[in-house]
């Protein structure tokens, strides 16, 4: 009997040594260090509403995402005035913005349409007030899809 024991737990022990180890995952090649990548800018929607614009413009401010926010300016951003570092760093002192968009007024003038819209940013007990000037083309012939789409043509906001 105790021969049988002394076998049974021999042959356990035996059993527990082969059982393979679970195997590591494999470490990454080349990859390890690297950083995630980046997201590329959301593109301003091609709405024929500007009050969609606005507020995927809004969506962007709100995120912080300033590269996206500057994009939504004529020439991909261009117009603003500002390279994309600038203008990340003018509204880098709004940490949580809040964007507010009251209902707008459109006129035409000279082959293009005009929507201005009052606005407001609340940031804590920061609050910036102006309006913000959307243009597009009027449908005229030649027109480019970046002159026919609704972009930010101005803006009295100031950070």
């Amino acid at each position: 009997m105790i021969r049988h024991a002394l076998c049974t737990v021999t042959l356990l022990a035996l059993c527990a040594c082969n059982a393979a180890a679970p195997t590591p995952p494999p470490e990454p090649t080349g990859a390890k260090f690297a950083s995630p990548p980046q997201p590329s800018p959301a593109r301003p929607p091609s709405s024929r509403d500007p009050d969609v614009v606005l507020r995927a413009w809004g969506d962007a401010f709100e995120a912080r995402d300033w590269v996206t926010a500057r994009a939504f300016w004529g020439d991909q951003g261009a117009r603003s005035g500002l390279t994309e570092e600038d203008f990340a760093a003018r509204w880098a002192g709004l940490h949580y913005p809040k964007v507010t968009l009251a209902k707008g007024t459109s006129e035409g003038a000279a082959g293009s349409l005009y929507y201005t819209a009052p606005i407001t940013i609340t940031d804590g007990a920061r609050v910036i007030t102006g309006e913000i000037v959307l243009r597009r083309a009027n449908d005229v012939d030649g027109a480019t899809p970046e002159q026919l789409r609704w972009h930010i043509e101005s803006t009295t906001l100031a950070p």
